[in-house]
């Protein structure tokens, strides 16, 4: 694709990133991290969205420096060779097995009630089939379509949030006792908030030049940074009526503005938010795949640029995964644990090539804090995916 092709600007890209990094972890982190260790949640996320853009400086710097469909696993050969190219490629891969479904499954659970009779599998199926038609689409008309929907769902939690603040009476924070093992098993979970960046490479193709790229990360940062934090101040600091008798339930943050329409609002902005999400991870990483030219037919685009014989066969897995959890196989839960140890593997090696490329500053010191602070929550992950990532990585060692 030449300079002329390249359509995405600072504002399409950041409406490609936000609603999608923001995705299902925004409906489902801040209530669930809440509901496990009360008000130390807002500790958790002031560090974790702190890291999460050092993370997301990182791995736009190396976006930057090695542009290209394969996206950060450029760098990785650049520093490392092309044996954990491939090691880093394949993590995301298996990653993008797993975590996709997750999140179609997540979107069908908000709007199963509509559709009571409905298996969440068979709606997950129905969701996929309209990612998959937006993904048709060119680049440039779906940064712009996701830049007006993004906008407009930030604006709901972000005025929701502030409206719940402001009707605080006194700000009491008092930190509940909890064990390692609670505060390893939260950093886990909230880890799915900051995933998504390491995808962002995958696009640097389809931007103007490396300023629009530069600036995209830096907004969607900061503007991801301040819904999270705005939701848990509003979650842990809020009145709410049934806050010490119940669950909390995220419905209660919009329902002093939206009344009555609050759950129709957060159930069609939670699979708007999903779809996203499914469209940042699936169309990146079918463009890694394509750049790796594993074959003739997976390296097949249309004439808009869509990857579209690696997208067909992510599809094909799709398919199939639903079907293990249709039939019970697979659960919800092994989905997202799969996908979170995967995605923190491949976070770990973008890391290490981001030590090994950067000089002395303030990136590389951040990158030595979040490889040793990744390997910590790595190794609360599932114990047979710490198995199948620490072998796949002695064999990629140990082969010439």
């Amino acid at each position: 694709m030449n300079v002329k092709e390249k359509k995405l600007n600072t504002f399409t890209l950041s409406g490609l990133i936000i609603g999608p990094i923001l995705g299902s972890g925004v409906i489902l982190l801040p209530p669930l991290l809440y509901n496990i260790i009360g008000n130390f949640s807002l500790l958790i996320w002031l560090s974790i969205l702190i890291l999460g853009f050092s993370f997301a400086l990182i791995f736009g710097k190396l976006a930057i420096l090695f542009p290209g469909d394969g996206g950060v696993s450029l760098a990785t050969k650049s520093a490392m060779g092309e044996k954990y190219q491939i090691l880093t490629s394949f993590y995301l891969i298996c990653a993008v097995f797993f975590g996709p479904v997750a999140v179609l499954l997540i979107a069908a659970t908000f709007i199963q009630e509509y559709f009571p009779d409905t298996s969440i599998v068979i709606l997950g199926f129905f969701i996929y089939l309209i990612t998959y038609t937006l993904m048709l689409v060119k680049i440039d008309f779906l940064g712009k379509l996701m830049l007006i929907v993004t906008s407009t769902i930030t604006l709901i939690f972000l005025i929701c949030s502030v409206n719940i603040l402001l009707h605080v009476d006194s700000f009491i924070f008092e930190l509940p006792n909890i064990e390692i093992k609670e505060l390893g098993h939260s950093f886990l979970i909230v880890f799915w908030a900051i995933v998504g960046w390491e995808v962002i490479g995958n696009y640097s193709n389809e931007v103007k030049n490396t300023k629009t790229l530069t600036t995209a990360v830096i907004v969607s940062a900061i503007i991801v940074s301040l819904v999270y934090f705005l939701i848990a101040l509003a979650i842990c600091f809020g009145d709410f009526s049934n806050k010490n008798s119940e669950s909390f339930k995220l419905v209660w943050l919009i329902e002093p503005i939206f009344h009555s329409y609050s759950q129709n609002i957060l159930s069609f902005v939670s699979v708007i938010l999903c779809i996203g999400t499914l469209l940042l991870f699936i169309g990146g990483v079918a463009r890694l795949i394509s750049s790796l030219k594993f074959t003739q037919y997976t390296s097949k685009h249309l004439k808009n640029g869509t990857p579209i014989g690696s997208l067909n066969f992510l599809s094909s897995i799709y398919m199939i995964t639903l079907g293990l959890v249709y039939f019970s196989f697979l659960s919800l839960d092994d989905l997202v644990a799969f996908a979170d140890g995967f995605f923190i593997a491949n976070a770990i090696i973008g890391l290490i090539t981001a030590i090994l490329l950067f000089e002395s500053g303030f990136l590389r010191y951040s990158a030595y804090l979040l490889t040793v602070l990744f390997l910590g929550i790595l190794l609360f992950s599932n114990l047979f995916i710490l198995l199948i990532i620490a072998g796949l990585f002695v064999f990629t060692y140990l082969k010439r």
